[in-house]
């Protein structure tokens, strides 16, 4: 039997995923929950959007549940990416093609922070520009005398302790992790057990929001908030809208 890809459909894809992040990860609230399960499923329809909004997952300390939530991204989004450390030039050359991937970094504190900062100026500029469909860097090819147009627009999830740059933050849906409470408990997270139960997920978000692409780049949905921070919001409120059920 061919698999529906209606919005009742879409609204189970999402509650499961939901269910599976929150499996492994105790997330500050119900409200973070739901944007992370809307950012991982926006990764899969990212041909449609003119803005790719970042995921910034701040712990104020260590054991905090922010390297397991990228994890369970990374098991879950759109041609994952990871990296704790990345070339400006690298990560050009990873998005340089129309099916950019979902980049993932951790650690991302040790990148942006202290006496790394300046040296890493040239990735926050990327990162800065990528949030935005059609912002090119451009450089000179020395060898052969011309200008090249290297692509920045790609999806980004970054995993640190404390605050990222405000330039990043601002272009991000911010989740600010916390230590478990006495009584909150999560189930161990095992990669060879437990990635490829949540990569078939992934496929089944895939599936459907390719499915409804052409819907999606349409979509203008009402938007509580205005300028960068809709930008930012739009593509989770268009999955959302497109999921119905209990999303929007």
């Amino acid at each position: 039997m061919k698999a529906q890809t209606g919005p009742s459909h879409g609204a189970l894809v999402l509650d499961t995923l939901r269910a599976a992040v929150t499996r492994y990860v105790v997330l500050p609230s119900s409200e973070a929950a739901d944007a992370v399960v809307l950012w991982i499923a926006a990764t899969h329809a990212q041909p449609a959007w003119a803005h790719a909004p970042r995921l910034v997952i701040r712990a104020p300390e260590k054991r905090c549940g922010k390297s397991r939530l990228l994890d369970v991204v990374e098991a879950t989004c759109y041609a994952p990416l990871i990296t704790v450390n990345a070339s400006p030039a690298a990560v050009f050359r990873a998005i340089g093609n129309d099916e950019p991937p979902t980049l993932l970094v951790d650690e991302a504190d040790a990148i942006f922070g202290g006496k790394n900062a300046d040296a890493n100026e040239d990735l926050r500029g990327l990162l800065n520009a990528g949030h935005q469909r059609n912002r090119p860097a451009i450089r000179f090819d020395i060898t052969t005398q011309t200008i090249q147009k290297m692509p920045t627009f790609a999806m980004a999830a970054l995993a640190g302790i404390g605050a990222l740059p405000d330039t990043i933050e601002d272009r991000a849906v911010v989740i600010r992790m916390r230590r478990r409470a006495p009584g909150e408990a999560v189930a161990p997270y095992r990669y060879r057990r437990d990635a490829p139960a949540l990569r078939a997920l992934a496929e089944q978000l895939h599936d459907w929001l390719r499915a409804n692409l052409a819907v999606l780049e349409e979509a203008e949905p009402a938007m509580p908030v205005e300028d960068r921070a809709a930008d930012t919001w739009e593509p989770l409120v268009a999955v959302a809208d497109l999921a119905g059920e209990s999303w929007p």
